[in-house]
């Protein structure tokens, strides 16, 4: 049985105001489930459906389809649904400066943020940094897109030209790769070992002037046929594979 107050409760988790005076987030899905109580996820309570996997089941709070339907930030609901504390990242510029980082300005679609954190997952890239006009992290269709990868991946939301300025600060050396439409073609960096910042922006707006202002170099993926831009997620493997293959 679930309260009324509970169900309201979490249901405010469903906007992001919600999210960020609770300080807690809501995922949903066995398998997203599952990993994030492997990953030692800040588990504040979990609702099951009888339907539910037994591992799943016998940690929940069994509830009725009902009341799950209330609590589900989507129309096709799954058998689990978990509340989890939002931890802070603390930034260690200095290590960061030595690797290899996505970063994404404006990227403002929840399935799109979601899919590119899957990809950065992928590729080996374990810092993603987002501008502060980027859709939250903790959305919950951008965490269904992860498909579990946001718990591998560390994603850090702010003032992008703060967070590339403090990157420089601590490697002069540090390259910035911005994909814009007109720049050297992406190749140029494949196989890269230099530690960098690949600066992903929204298809409909691309990287802001501001952002592309601090570029160390702007890169295009040649394209063959009439469409005007890639799909960002699209962009985003496409340049990751690149950089990211010896």
């Amino acid at each position: 049985m679930i309260s009324k107050n509970e169900i309201k409760r979490i249901r405010s988790l469903h906007n992001k105001k919600g999210r960020k005076e609770a300080q807690q987030y809501i995922v949903e899905g066995e398998k997203s489930v599952r990993e994030a109580m492997h990953a030692g996820g800040h588990l504040v309570s979990l609702y099951v459906l009888e339907t539910a996997s037994i591992d799943i089941l016998e940690q929940g709070q069994l509830i009725a389809e009902k009341d799950m339907k209330q609590i589900s930030a989507f129309t096709s609901f799954s058998p689990a649904l978990a509340v989890l504390k939002m931890t802070e990242s603390n930034v260690d510029y200095e290590r960061l400066s030595k690797q290899k980082v996505l970063a994404l300005d404006g990227i403002r679609d929840p399935g799109n943020l979601g899919t590119i954190i899957r990809t950065a997952d992928w590729f080996g890239i374990s810092t993603v940094l987002l501008s502060s006009d980027c859709v939250d992290i903790h959305n919950p269709k951008t965490l269904q897109a992860t498909m579990g990868s946001f718990l591998n991946v560390d994603v850090i939301q702010g003032e992008l030209h703060e967070m590339i300025g403090q990157l420089q600060k601590h490697n002069p050396n540090f390259q910035i790769y911005g994909a814009v439409l007109n720049g050297e073609d992406s190749k140029v960096i494949n196989g890269s070992p230099r530690p960098g910042l690949l600066i992903i922006g929204s298809e409909s707006h691309g990287i802001s002037a501001a952002i592309q202002e601090l570029c160390t170099m702007r890169l295009t993926i040649a394209g063959k046929g009439k469409a005007e831009s890639l799909n960002a997620s699209i962009a985003a493997a496409v340049l990751l594979s690149d950089w990211t293959t010896n």
